[in-house]
């Protein structure tokens, strides 16, 4: 008998959601990003520069994330 929920077929939509979801993640941080060397540029404290690099690192981390998932799903 077909079901039209086979495991298959979940699989593969779980896969394509976990991508894009990765993707519009990454998208977020990208703006999050530029936001932060925006305020950096207008705002000058003592740590904008551990917030910068944090945001830097958080960007990188959902860089390895979403080619993660486009290489293993």
């Amino acid at each position: 008998m077909n079901n039209i929920f086979n495991a298959e077929l979940l699989d593969g939509a779980l896969k394509i959601a976990f991508v894009v979801a990765a993707f519009f993640n990454l998208v977020y941080i990208f703006i999050v990003s530029r936001q932060i060397n925006l305020m950096k540029k207008t705002l000058i404290t003592g740590f904008s520069s551990s917030v910068s690099l944090l945001g830097l690192i958080n960007l990188l981390l959902a860089l390895a994330v979403f080619v993660g998932f486009l290489l293993f799903l």
